[in-house]
């Protein structure tokens, strides 16, 4: 069995894993648009996919962990460009789903899955912010670009201060 080992880490590629918790810089950032809202200590950044056929391009962070392969994976967001940045804020929105109870793997399986019905005409990102809807009324992508959209300081932070919502 000893002699396998060797072979299986390298198809397994498990000497390239990276875990690691969110950096100071990191929850900072956070913290500018989900205050207290989060456990900060409880997330993690991987550098393996969620799901085997999972894109380069995809980021993913359905169950409390974000998985950003080699492509996206930073080993601190806050040292990285804007866009970076406004990356992690969008999917820590699904952290923030996540540990506020909403399955955002099953909610983001249907939103995908009518992405792809409609033949991409249906954009489960786009938003546009409504008088008296709060934040949880829109799905969950909606709300990864209003966090976005907050941290560029595009809009108000409807999810500290919903009062300031448009009326």
């Amino acid at each position: 069995m000893l002699p396998l080992l060797p072979i299986l880490l390298n198809l397994l590629k498990l000497e390239e894993f990276k875990c690691r918790p969110l950096t100071e810089g990191e929850i900072h950032l956070c913290k500018c648009v989900f205050g207290e809202l989060i456990d900060y200590s409880t997330v993690r950044i991987m550098n393996q996919p969620f799901i085997p056929w999972q894109s380069q391009h995809a980021v993913m962070a359905p169950s409390g962990y974000i998985h950003a392969l080699n492509l996206h994976y930073k080993n601190d967001y806050a040292k990285e460009s804007t866009a970076y940045q406004a990356l992690l804020i969008h999917e820590m929105a699904h952290i923030y789903q996540y540990q506020h109870g909403v399955n955002v793997l099953v909610r983001g399986a249907i939103l995908q899955s009518a992405f792809f019905i409609s033949l991409r005409t249906y954009n489960p990102y786009h938003y546009t912010l409504k008088p008296n809807k709060s934040f949880a009324d829109y799905n969950i992508e909606q709300q990864g670009d209003i966090a976005r959209d907050i941290f560029l300081k595009k809009i108000p932070n409807i999810i500290l201060h919903p009062e300031l919502a448009p009326f």
